[in-house]
């Protein structure tokens, strides 16, 4: 009876913890959430140092499409430990200091199809490559850009060499390349670097840095601005530490390769917490 009596009192404090649901996405080698590197992830892992930290409570993990997400972050229970602020956001949720960069973005192409774009290394401009009818570029229509990107798009719109998709994922697949549906898309460097890796091939895609897209964007942790929400957002403004954000550095490096500029830049915005020129927070 004694433990029986134990085993009922256990249960009923594991079924007294309070949920979180964080929000995930599946894009490698943000959230990996299959295979041989499964939870070893920029962003997974960073949510999973986050849940150890949190034992109090129940923790649920929701791997969401763009729309989903952007109703998800509204709910009570819900937070993300690796994401930008999205625009509009900071009205219903509770966002923490700057936790990580996202790398900047650009365009990936096949390398076959190299000379229609550029040398390796060279900076492109996509109002030059928008202006040519004969090469197409696929935008998902959920994803936030850069101010002037999205002018520049908006200026495109209904063009034939502007694919525009309402799919529901946070990025293209390369294999839409392969079939030359489309030239080129909006992506980071790290995709075609990690579909190289995971699978265990040689990388066919070549990625270019755009000069409307040159700034990286600031990445934060959030819960819902609710007194759940602020609660939770207490505990882990204490547990997010210099330390910690070190320890994700290393995990950015390793799928990202070193860079002497982006650790320069982290190390002032991210740990020293001084603004950056040239860090964007898309929710301002």
């Amino acid at each position: 009876m004694l433990l029986g009596g134990l085993f009922i009192s256990t249960c009923s404090y594991a079924q007294a913890k309070q949920t979180i649901r964080w929000l995930g996405w599946e894009q490698v080698p943000n959230f990996i959430i299959k295979g041989e590197f499964k939870g070893q992830g920029i962003g997974d892992s960073f949510t999973s140092w986050l849940q150890q930290a949190l034992p109090q409570y129940h923790h649920e993990n929701v791997i969401s499409n763009t729309r989903r997400y952007n109703l998800l972050i509204r709910e009570e229970n819900v937070c993300v430990a690796w994401a930008w602020i999205v625009p509009g956001s900071k009205e219903f949720r509770e966002h923490s200091r700057p936790v990580s960069l996202a790398p900047g973005s650009g365009i990936h192409v096949l390398k076959s199809k190299q000379h229609l774009f550029g040398e390796p290394g060279e900076i492109l401009t996509l109002a030059k490559l928008l202006a040519n009818p004969n090469i197409k570029l696929g935008f998902l229509a959920g994803m936030t850009y850069s101010k002037k990107v999205h002018q520049l798009l908006n200026q495109y719109k209904g063009q034939p060499n502007v694919h525009y998709s309402s799919r529901h994922a946070v990025e293209f697949d390369l294999k839409l390349l392969d079939r030359n549906r489309l030239d080129y898309f909006f992506g980071f460097s790290s995709q075609s670097i990690a579909n190289a890796k995971i699978n265990g091939i040689k990388n066919k895609y070549q990625f270019y840095n755009l000069k409307e897209m040159d700034v990286y964007t600031s990445m934060h942790t959030h819960c819902s601005k609710t007194p759940f929400g602020k609660s939770v957002m207490q505990k882990l403004n204490r547990v997010i530490t210099n330390k910690l954000l070190m320890k994700h550095l290393e995990v950015i490096e390793k799928w990202n390769g070193k860079n002497k500029q982006y650790r320069q830049v982290f190390m002032q915005h991210v740990i020293n917490q001084q603004p950056s020129k040239q860090v964007s927070d898309p929710g301002q």
